[in-house]
């Protein structure tokens, strides 16, 4: 139980900050009049708006990292509070919307649209003296990837481009080499093989084996609810490429439908191994954003706890909720509500939203959904033992 002596504090300082904020618009408003009139004082005043608007962007950006770093009872009732309490002012609104535009924002949630990538490759272009580029693939919040010719190994790859990464840091080379070293020791059939890092000016990039195919993202998209049996073959063949992962010491992080591939005859091929850790070590991840996507992500990894296989497993269940129900386990408008609901709320069970499920299923994924990794499956072996038959 929150003292009320505490409430009444933020209740006031963010009244006050609103307070304060339509003070300060009222003399922007006058700023602007001067400015415009070309008066000194109103220019250096409109300079040291300049000043604020940054530092008040600062802030906005920090904002959702402080709230999910604490406690999760106070977030969600200081969350509750400041949504009736605070508005931007008109100016750092459209100061967030150009950060936006210029790729300043990831898409940590499913309704956030990612920023399109600042640097971009043409169809026949030369990378790293080896590769020569087919077309583009795709984008994300970590970069872009494109189908390419290796011209050493004389086959298609996939080439994963890390924007900016080697100019931000340049230990960011030798650390994508560690982590990539780790995923090449995974030798699966569920796993896509990663091939080389390099580096071409200033973006470090990863090779890989090119998969043919769609994401399962892509098909739960396009069916809402996919057959169970689709489902459990999917889910078996995930369970497998994991524990060879996890044999080797490799813990996902970001398991979800997006980084999951279905090719044309019904195999699976789990990617992205290790990269969220990457992007953590490189402070890629946009500000204010977990690591990972909250719809998948375990408790833990939420509250910055300790990581094992367990936590795969728990987005795993995740994503099997969504493919038999057509939603994930928890949604919400903001990462915040997401990751608040992950942390405290329990799931509806499966069946409650199609009609018809045998009970097993329920027992298969809200065991996987456990809050506390002790109460899951021990390993992804014996989640897979555990599938429904029927």
């Amino acid at each position: 139980m929150i003292p009320v002596f505490i409430l009444a504090i933020i209740f006031g300082s963010i009244t006050l900050w609103r307070l304060m904020a339509m003070k300060h618009k009222e003399r922007m408003a006058k700023i602007d009049q001067g400015t415009h009139a070309g008066d000194p004082k109103m220019l250096a005043a409109a300079s040291a708006r300049e000043g604020y608007i940054k530092e008040l962007e600062g802030r906005v950006q920090h904002l959702e990292t402080i709230v999910c770093s604490v406690d999760f009872e106070l977030n969600a009732k200081i969350n509750r509070l400041a949504s009736h309490q605070l508005q931007l002012g008109d100016a750092a609104t459209k100061a967030m919307g150009l950060m936006a535009e210029a790729g300043g924002a990831s898409a940590a949630a499913t309704r956030v649209t990612p920023a399109k990538p600042l640097f971009s490759l043409e169809p026949g272009q030369r990378l790293g003296d080896r590769f020569v580029i087919e077309r583009n693939l795709g984008h994300g919040g970590m970069g872009a990837v494109y189908l390419a010719n290796d011209e050493r190994l004389t086959e298609r790859v996939a080439l994963k481009i890390m924007h900016g990464m080697a100019l931000l840091d340049p230990s960011a080379s030798d650390r994508l080499r560690r982590e990539a070293s780790a995923a090449r020791r995974i030798s699966h059939a569920n796993v896509v093989k990663i091939h080389d890092v390099g580096e071409d000016q200033g973006h470090l990039f990863l090779s890989m084996e090119y998969v043919e195919g769609q994401s399962l993202a892509q098909l739960i998209s396009r069916h809402a609810v996919l057959p169970l049996e689709r489902v459990r073959g999917y889910v078996s063949e995930i369970c497998e490429g994991l524990a060879a992962a996890h044999a080797q010491g490799v813990i996902h992080r970001d398991l979800k439908p997006a980084n999951v591939i279905v090719t044309p005859d019904q195999r699976v091929k789990i990617i992205d191994f290790g990269l969220a850790r990457v992007a953590n070590l490189e402070g890629m991840t946009a500000t204010g954003m977990l690591l990972g996507t909250p719809e998948y992500m375990a408790p833990e990894q939420i509250k910055g706890g300790n990581l094992d296989g367990r936590t795969d497993l728990y987005a795993l269940g995740a994503l099997t909720y969504h493919a038999i129900t057509g939603r994930p386990p928890f949604t919400g408008d903001t990462p915040i509500g997401v990751s608040l609901a992950q942390a405290t709320e329990q799931p509806i069970p499966p069946s409650a939203l199609r009609p018809g499920l045998e009970p097993a299923w329920d027992t298969f994924v809200l065991t996987a959904l456990n809050k506390a990794k002790e109460d899951r499956f021990e390993t992804a072996q014996a989640m897979r033992d555990a599938l429904p038959r029927g």
